[in-house]
């Protein structure tokens, strides 16, 4: 006999088939066998939308008052939005979707993670948990996801990350952390993302680059540090990104920078450094980007700028320098 297998809500109620149980936390029972004629019956909750077959089952419960994560969808769903509700934690029912690969979660009221609670899901591809009130990521937070392409946890309350909490994630492509509330990052927190090609940190309160987690990110494209609070950036900042093409720093308290500060920057071509308390225009640094294309500076606090002050800038496309307010003389020659 074939066997059917099937985790149900210790709700739901259960006829006609012979059952073995395993308890697990009091909430949630596995049947394990039952007639081989019967089907597993998905139930849509009122307030979704649920379309497709088994082969491409979706379900919408956008803005749905959902207090938890529904349990009694089809098993083979591969893609639940769940924006806009009630929901405070997802302990316990995840591993009732194990094909999983999109779940959006955005715009709830989860405050933790807990720990391997994504562990059943091998197949997830995009993760949005953005807009919620996540206070920190535990040890072990995202166990599991190593298939994980893109994860949102933007608009958080996140202070503390466990050094192991992205240990799964070597997938991972892209990974937004705008407007949480990280100072530092304990080191090696980063260390298997080695396929991570666009990380989006702004307005956090880092009050240094996190160049002992940069220097492991080798695929890393697109890095934004924006509208946080780094006063200086040392030589050792961005050390190994050899494929970055953007870098932005906009909006931080920069007023000095080591003379080798962007050195090893070889494919860099998007430069932003406006909104800062730079007081001179970094020529010595800049000159070592010798494939830039696009520079802002706008927003600083320069009195002066010198005839060479962008010496062998020589692919320069754009050049940005409104808004700075402090500006008295410009030497042409």
């Amino acid at each position: 006999m074939k066997h059917l297998h099937r985790i149900v809500h210790v709700r739901w109620r259960l006829t006609s088939c012979n059952l073995s149980w395993l308890h697990l936390s009091s909430l949630i029972l596995i049947l394990l066998s039952c007639h081989p004629q019967q089907r597993a019956v998905a139930f849509c909750p009122s307030k979704c939308q649920c379309v497709g077959g088994d082969a491409n089952s979706r379900a919408y419960c956008i803005d749905a008052a959902l207090e938890d994560v529904p349990i009694q969808l089809n098993p083979e769903t591969k893609y639940i939005n769940l924006t806009l509700n009630k929901i405070r934690n997802i302990e316990f029912t995840l591993p009732f979707y194990m094909k999983l690969e999109v779940l959006d979660l955005s715009r709830n009221i989860i405050e933790t993670l807990g720990s391997k609670n994504f562990e059943y899901q091998i197949e997830m591809r995009t993760l949005n948990l953005s807009h919620n009130s996540v206070s920190s990521l535990q040890k072990d937070a995202f166990r599991g996801l190593s298939n994980l392409l893109v994860l949102d946890l933007s608009f958080n309350r996140i202070e503390v990350v466990h050094p192991s909490a992205m240990a799964d994630l070597n997938s991972l492509i892209e990974m937004d952390l705008t407007n949480n509330n990280i100072v530092s990052l304990e080191e090696n927190t980063f260390h298997n993302l080695m396929s991570l090609e666009i990380l989006i940190f702004k307005n956090n309160q880092l009050l240094d680059v996190p160049a002992s987690n940069l220097q492991h990110l080798h695929a890393i494209k697109s890095l934004d540090v924006s509208e946080n609070l780094v006063e200086y950036v040392r030589n050792d900042s961005f050390e190994g990104l050899r494929e970055l093409v953007t870098l932005t720093l906009r909006g931080n308290v920069i007023s000095e920078l080591d003379l080798s500060a962007f050195d090893g920057l070889i494919t860099l071509k998007y430069l932003d450094l406006g909104d800062n308390n730079l007081t001179m225009v970094p020529t010595q640094q800049l000159s070592k980007l010798s494939n830039l294309t696009h520079l802002t500076l706008s927003g600083n606090r320069f009195s002066y700028l010198p005839p060479v002050a962008f010496l062998n800038l020589f692919h320069l496309r754009e050049l940005h320098l409104n808004r700075l307010d402090l500006l008295q003389r410009i030497d042409s020659r």
